[in-house]
């Protein structure tokens, strides 16, 4: 399998600072790069005249009729139980989430004409192989259980916790040999990182090499969307677990059906 042709985006935001983190594997190219949310700036970073075989981005990415106040199934798995002191992640229909999954959509836009001109999976861009990637549940479930008991990050500091744990435990370099993805320069350069958004784009571009090879826990639902998350057999019990319990509490209080 070819790693070659993938790209990953950390949204970001702000109107006024370089919040967007974004990765690429473009042959034997592999960069980063921090930028800002307009595609002008964007676009100077990411390899020219280059379709991609998959896009992940990391941001609520909807259907396109999903209506801006739907409360994703994606996201209310991984807000209870054992997630919500780990990797919970914000959700998306009200606050600032409203403004995260505009930005994610606008990206999307700005990209789609970058991505390969097929469905992958369960992709909520029509016609593309652009997918969802979160950046914080990827790594926590990754993690064993005893590392949560070592230390708690702050929350602002939760997803740099999470990366600097799993490049010292080496789950990183077991996921790419998981996938079949050998590269050494790939491997430096992820455990080297240390600025935030490139960090994040980087487990972006780890997402869309599993969307790849078919090796995703494909977490959602049709409504809202769906999380695309390492290969399941690489979940630490624990994470297995709280999953399992959460779809349950779910089904059983039928506040969300059609679960994927």
């Amino acid at each position: 399998m070819s790693f070659e042709n993938l790209l990953g985006i950390d949204v970001g935001y702000s109107l006024s600072r370089p919040t967007t983190g974004i990765a690429w594997s473009v042959g034997e190219d592999l960069g980063s790069a921090r930028t800002y949310t307009d595609w002008d700036r964007r676009k100077r970073h990411i390899p020219a005249s280059t379709t991609f075989a998959v896009i992940a981005i990391d941001g609520p990415l909807t259907p396109p009729d999903a209506p801006d106040d739907i409360d994703r199934l994606c996201e209310r798995l991984f807000i209870r139980g054992a997630f919500h002191a780990r990797c919970k992640p914000g959700l998306s229909h009200h606050g600032y989430g409203r403004n995260l999954r505009k930005a994610a959509a606008e990206t999307a836009a700005q990209i789609r004409h970058l991505a390969a001109a097929r469905m992958i999976g369960k992709s909520v861009v029509p016609g593309t192989a652009i997918i969802e990637a979160f950046p914080n549940a990827f790594l926590g479930v990754l993690l064993e259980d005893q590392r949560f008991a070592m230390s708690r990050a702050a929350k602002r500091k939760k997803f740099d916790w999470l990366y600097d744990h799993a490049v010292e435990c080496g789950v990183l370099e077991t996921l790419l040999r998981s996938i079949g993805w050998s590269n050494e320069v790939l491997l430096r350069k992820v455990t080297a990182e240390r600025d935030h958004e490139k960090r994040a784009a980087w487990i972006c571009l780890l997402t869309a090499a599993c969307a790849l090879v078919g090796k995703s826990e494909v977490v959602g639902d049709e409504k809202g969307g769906w999380f695309w998350l390492p290969p399941p057999e690489l979940w630490a019990c624990w994470a297995r677990q709280a999953l399992a319990e959460n779809r349950a509490v779910i089904r059983a209080s039928g506040a969300i059906t059609g679960e994927g």
